[in-house]
């Protein structure tokens, strides 16, 4: 072995910096954590190619003295805490003194700060873990901190970062849930010199609004329970909002964004009976938890906490929620301190009644002669290919046969094909050598889930149905919109952009407008790298709709589904492996008379 030796300053702040700089956005949330430590009432973020290029955060918050800055850059320095016993009584967002050094090891970062103190701000560089001249420089009260040219002297992982439509979206997610937890302040977010967030001060109902979009304000639930061991505020969305993939779903301890799926299916649970199975609610939450009882040191990037009662805050916040949902009238309550006596009759003279019913006690299903018995129903059960043989009655002049009308159908000679409707959802057509028996609305709903499938593989495009009225797109789906834009054309979206604002003009034709919206807004909330299993979600979540809804077409739109049907590459079972389509031809018939 060799002998154990001191790591260079620099190389260890680069160990460093990899637990605290995971990617761009982790730049995001550090910067604006330490802005709103300042005392920040607005916080502008300005972001050039998803990060790579540059990252700046600017603040009017209380700013640094010129005699810190220096120190600023060094690791384990911070104004936060004194002593350890200071870690159990947090009050700031960041406490480590890491995340600057962190920062400057792995990019070319500045620092220009001014307080109220002084005329001018200090402007300091650190190039990779080595300080430059401090200089003089005009600005505001307050603190410029940027990051330019990330991972500059770490190749391997500028290159393990993904796009940057993936990248950005992960910046945009940080950003938002930073400035849900403090709707007071004003946010500002800038992407290659345009306008993505503009968060005016609000309160938190619109801040929820600002960021989940103008129509989750009417589906919004208000929550709150004050307790001794939490205090449970916040949002939770109505049951018929939940989705299948994650997404709008933000956990806060004393304002700080974590991430509990212990806590998160305390929620889900508190959904029970109201949401599908393996459905995820949305909501806003913010717990309130004493300092002393809470411990956020346990990772770098300070996402997880540990609680001292971890089982007891889990019991009251699934009660806060299932709370909130009864008194809403979302979720099916029982009032007992109603009075029962507009219910319940308890006069003790007053005896309920017995139900009157009227019966034949002389009918006898099995018995032809018994009162009641119909020669016709057994006929007409006869008659049925596949039911067991029955015995059938020698007067068949009794039975009244009505045979099939075909009318409709554009065939009349022997020998020609037929199509026909078969209520409530069948389709019967013939064959050369027999009878096929078509499944409609499951038909229909696999004809367009394979389109579906075929256009997002670069097949035929899905068609377009023009709205009479277009729809504006929530300003939430724009940070999300690059990854979707050479998408979305091929499943029916039309819109058109002016400036920053987009608003759609045409949706897949299968769905109506605001149908199509909410499938637009679950697909720009999914990962893109996994389109296709959130389309496939989504596409079958809504054709179920249109499926049910749509009535039995006429004789010549069936002939163009069951075309359509057959010429799919298995037009038998649907992707559940229920049944679509089923032959009967002679073989199967003879089966029947055996």
């Amino acid at each position: 072995m060799p002998p154990i030796h001191h790591l260079p300053e620099e190389v260890a702040n680069q160990i460093a910096a990899g637990e605290v700089v995971q990617r761009p956005a982790s730049i995001v949330k550090e910067l604006m954590e330490n802005a709103l430590d300042a005392g920040a009432t607005e916080i502008h973020v300005a972001i050039l190619d998803a990060g790579r290029t540059s990252i700046q955060v600017m603040d009017n918050g209380s700013g640094i003295v010129p005699e810190d800055l220096a120190a600023a850059f060094a690791r384990h320095a911070t104004s936060k805490i004194q002593s350890a016993d200071d870690l159990f009584a947090l009050h700031t967002m960041g406490f480590r003194g890491e995340a600057l050094a962190s920062i400057s090891a792995v990019s070319h970062s500045t620092i220009k700060s001014r307080t109220a103190q002084v005329a001018v701000a200090t402007e300091l560089s650190c190039e990779g873990g080595r300080l430059g001249q401090a200089k003089k420089s005009a600005g505001l009260v307050g603190s410029t901190i940027t990051a330019k040219n990330l991972f500059f002297n770490v190749p391997a992982r500028r290159q393990f970062l993904k796009n940057d439509a993936i990248e950005f979206r992960h910046i945009s997610e940080t950003f938002t849930s930073i400035a849900l937890a403090h709707s007071a302040l004003r946010f500002t977010l800038k992407h290659n010199g345009q306008d993505v967030w503009m968060l005016e001060a609000g309160n938190a109902r619109q801040r929820v609004a600002q960021v989940m979009g103008k129509k989750a304000n009417e589906r919004l639930v208000p929550v709150e329970e004050n307790t001794d061991v939490v205090k449970t505020e916040g949002f939770v969305l109505r049951p018929e909002h939940a989705r299948k993939t994650r997404g709008d779903q933000y956990l806060y301890v004393n304002k700080r964004p974590i991430r509990s799926g212990y806590l998160h299916r305390a929620v889900v649970e508190a959904f029970e009976g109201l949401i599908p199975a393996e459905h995820h609610p949305a909501y806003v939450l913010f717990l309130t938890v004493p300092a002393d009882r809470v411990d956020v040191n346990v990772h770098p990037s300070k996402t997880e906490v540990k609680f001292e009662d971890e089982r007891a805050i889990y019991a009251i916040v699934r009660s806060a929620v299932k709370r909130a949902l009864g008194i809403h009238q979302i979720a099916p309550t029982l009032d007992f301190e109603a009075n029962l006596g507009y219910h319940v009759d308890l006069n003790p003279n007053h005896s309920p009644a017995a139900p009157q019913i009227q019966v034949n006690p002389s009918y006898n299903p099995f018995r032809t002669d018994s009162p009641g018995f119909s020669h016709q129903a057994t006929a007409r059960e006869s008659l049925d290919f596949f039911a067991p043989p029955s015995r059938v009655p020698h007067d068949q002049g009794e039975l009244t046969w009505e045979a099939p009308s075909l009318e409709s159908s554009p065939t009349s000679g022997a020998g020609e094909s037929f199509c026909l409707a078969l209520p409530p959802h069948f389709a019967v057509a013939s064959l050369k050598n027999g009878l096929v028996t078509v499944h409609i609305p499951r038909a229909r709903r696999h004809i367009l889930q394979q389109r579906t499938a075929a256009a997002l593989h670069e097949g035929e495009p899905i068609a377009a149905q023009t709205w009479l009225f277009p729809e504006p797109i929530d300003s939430p789906s724009l940070p999300r919109w690059e990854a979707w834009v050479d998408i979305l054309p091929r499943l029916g979206f039309q819109w058109t952009a002016e400036g920053a604002e987009k608003t759609m003009v045409a949706g897949p034709y299968f769905l109506a407008a605001s149908e199509a919206m909410a499938w637009l807004d679950s697909m720009l909330a999914s990962d893109p790298l996994q389109e296709e299993e959130a389309l496939t979600s989504a596409v079958h979540h809504w054709l179920e709709e249109w499926v049910r809804n749509a009535p039995l077409p006429a004789t010549s739109d069936l002939r163009q589904i069951l075309d359509e049907l057959f010429a799919c590459p298995n037009p038998w079972t649907n992707a559940q492996g229920k049944p679509i389509a089923r032959i009967l031809d002679g073989a199967a018939l003879s089966a029947q008379f055996h």
